[in-house]
């Protein structure tokens, strides 16, 4: 590709064209010299000057396009005349015998018009009638400047319904009368690729908004292309330019079609095609524009954003590679908002993008956005941490502790911030992993180290982990100080749950329980409640009399069960008796809270909830195992059975035992830390909290 010049400070604003077919509405406009012209053609066609020399035979003429002087073309078509019904439907149908009709009649077809302002060469070429519309361009060569209700030539209607046939008769049309014109400034007037509809858009942008389609339009815009690249770089009332809807729709053929012309400096409107090429994931188109606009690298678009901010906060790790290659500056360059770079990356959690820019520029760790935080400080309010975006900061290791007790203009620590935005995922993270003296592990040691971290956890804190946690900020509190404070009265998960883990890190029990809901819904929780406790005692009471294997029918064991020796039949007995035991003390307990006493409801709750949880626990054992008696010689639905046994018991932890937990007092840390290791340990990427 030929590369110009580019001088894209001195840009000018594109010479308004369109100004010629808004004002011209049907009324022809004659400059002195297309009179002066017309009237020296007039004067050679009927011998009274002779022909111009070199002239004669030298333009080949379109078949369909009869011979015509300027004034045919400018003639005015008169007052405008309404097209009937059965005009419309024969044009739209493509039928010509109308046009017969018309002249029989006298009746000018220049003059018609329909009622959304179309004339019939609009209408047919709307169509994609070739044959009809370039029979109407030879009667009426006027209708090529005739404009409609938007301001629409008949090209942009072509253009907009990719007729490719029709679209390129109508530019073969104006490419033959414009060589017809020997002064530069007349012939700009017939450069129907540049005017404007009343959006400001040109024939080329109506194509390139359809550009979805491809196999219909593609064509269409490269022939607007090669026929006027100039019209690439001009913007429409939104701003928007042709270049900027190809570089948008990924086109590389049709972005580099566009910039192989040399007024490509004069470009219009929006400037932030590099974001476009980016949002595209098109390196090809990235180089394409920063190779013939450099200076575009340090636009911003409509939030903004530097172009690597944005790459880096759609992840777009070889955009940012590909502006890293050729400028660093960038890096420390803020968006409007004051954050840079680095910081949009770890807000989106784009590992590979954090761990390329501190690799390339490991200062920017120190960055700080207008509220004076860190990387740590937006992971910590985003609340996507983990231990993969935590790949992403190994480079950071020596630092990360000093990172961690920086605070921002108010006094916040990343441990605040979580703890403020309700983030226990990332509070767990940063006070195990940053708060622990350990290296970087991989999945196959996690388990590993997490159980050696769970024994140093439970009854004390590292001596780093707890200068954290007793960081206050410019209110006077800690984290835990801002999470008690702001905790609800009511239940609310996500305020529990952080609870929790700061009450795990402080090695001391939960107190601070939650109070009973409004009366009327707190009786549909218990009601509920009663309805599952029902249903338990119920099946399990029934499965008690329905032992697997039967009962024997003979002496000596008269009436006894069958298999009464197998220790597998013991175990569902075990099961289905404590399922049916713990549903029927929850239905004991929950009727002294529908007496509607506030401290009853709390402390019925206190032994119902955990009675209830161990009956659905114990039910699927008892079905394992009833199971396990019947089929025990088919060893692969044995196998099927264990594995989806065991995680569906880990789901069900996961899915009830917080919701029983938080709401008792009292827990002590040590079982608190178990069930959330369940948690992180089974459900750790299926939930961004």
């Amino acid at each position: 590709m030929a590369s110009s010049e580019v001088r894209l400070d001195g840009i000018e604003a594109q010479e308004s064209v369109d100004a010629y077919p808004r004002k011209l509405r049907g009324v022809p406009i004659f400059p002195i010299s297309f009179i002066i012209h017309w009237i020296v053609s007039t004067l050679r066609s009927r011998g009274f000057l002779p022909a111009e020399e070199g002239t004669e035979g030298t333009e080949s003429e379109p078949k369909f396009f009869i011979k015509i002087s300027l004034y045919d073309l400018f003639d005015s078509p008169g007052e405008s005349v309404p097209m009937t019904p059965e005009i419309v439907t024969a044009v739209s149908a493509g039928k010509k015998e109308w046009m017969e009709k018309l002249k029989s009649d006298g009746q000018p077809m220049a003059c018609l018009q329909s009622d959304q302002g179309d004339s019939v060469l609009h209408v047919a070429a709307s169509w994609g009638h070739l044959e009809l519309v370039k029979s109407i361009v030879s009667e009426c060569p006027c209708l090529l400047l005739k404009l409609d209700s938007r301001d629409q030539l008949p090209l942009h209607v072509a253009a907009r319904a990719g007729h490719k046939d029709v679209v390129e008769a109508l530019i073969e049309t104006i490419e033959f009368v414009s060589a017809k014109i020997s002064d530069d400034e007349e012939r700009s007037i017939l450069n129907l690729y540049v005017c404007k509809d009343i959006n400001g858009d040109t024939p080329l942008h109506l194509v390139l908004k359809e550009l979805h389609n491809k196999d219909r339009y593609w064509s269409v815009a490269s022939s607007l292309i090669h026929a006027n690249r100039c019209a690439s770089f001009l913007a429409n009332k939104d701003g928007i330019s042709p270049l900027y809807l190809a570089v948008e729709a990924g086109e590389e053929v049709l972005v580099k079609a566009m910039l192989r012309t040399r007024d490509n400096d004069r470009l219009e409107g929006r400037k932030f095609l590099v974001h476009k090429a980016l949002k595209a994931r098109r390196t090809d188109i990235l180089d394409l524009i920063l190779d013939e606009y450099p200076s575009l690298e340090d636009e911003r678009d409509e939030e903004g954003m530097t172009c690597l901010s944005f790459g880096a906060s759609i992840g777009f790790s070889a955009g940012v590679r590909k502006l890293l290659n050729r400028s660093q500056k960038s890096v420390y360059v803020c968006n409007d908002d004051g954050s840079f770079p680095i910081h949009c990356a770890v807000d989106k959690r784009h590992t590979f993008v954090v761990h390329m820019l501190v690799k390339r520029c490991p200062d920017t760790i120190y960055l700080l956005n207008k509220q004076g935080q860190n990387i740590l400080h937006i992971a910590a309010k985003s609340g996507k941490s983990s231990l993969f975006f935590l790949a992403g900061l190994r480079e950071i290791s020596i630092m990360e502790k000093q990172l961690m007790v920086k605070q921002d203009v108010d006094g916040n620590t990343p441990i605040h911030l979580a703890a403020i935005n309700w983030r226990p995922r990332t509070l767990y993270w940063f006070l195990c992993y940053f708060g622990k003296n350990h290296t970087y592990m991989f999945a196959d040691q996690f388990l590993t180290a997490m159980s050696a971290l769970k024994s140093s956890l439970v009854f004390q804190l590292t001596t780093t982990a707890e200068e954290w946690l007793n960081i206050r900020n410019n209110s006077g509190l800690t984290a835990l100080g801002v999470v008690e404070a702001n905790t609800q009265p009511n239940y609310i998960f996500m305020e529990r749950v952080t609870l929790m883990v700061l009450s795990i890190f402080h090695g001391k029990s939960m107190t601070k329980r939650s109070d009973p809901t409004a009366s009327d819904k707190n009786k549909d929780y218990i009601n509920t409640l009663l309805v599952v406790a029902a249903l338990v005692a119920t099946v399990t009471f029934a499965a008690g009399f329905t032992i697997p294997g039967g009962f024997n029918s003979s002496d000596p064991n008269l009436g006894m069960a069958t298999l009464a020796n197998d220790t597998k039949l013991v175990a569902f007995m075990v099961f289905d008796i404590l399922a049916m035991q713990s549903s029927i003390v929850t239905i004991a307990t929950l009727i002294w809270a529908q007496l509607g006493d506030p401290a009853l409801v709390q402390r019925s709750l206190i032994v119902a909830l955990p009675s209830l949880f161990l009956a659905l626990l114990c039910m699927p054992g008892a079905f394992y195992f009833g199971v396990l008696v019947v089929f025990a010689q088919v060893k692969g639905l044995v196998i099927f059975l264990s594995i989806s046994s065991v995680i569906f018991f880990f789901i069900m932890l996961f899915v009830l035992g917080p919701h029983v937990l938080l709401q008792i007092p009292g827990i002590p840390a040590y079982f608190e830390i178990n069930m959330f290791f369940l948690y992180k340990t089974f459900w750790n990427h299926s939930l961004v909290l």
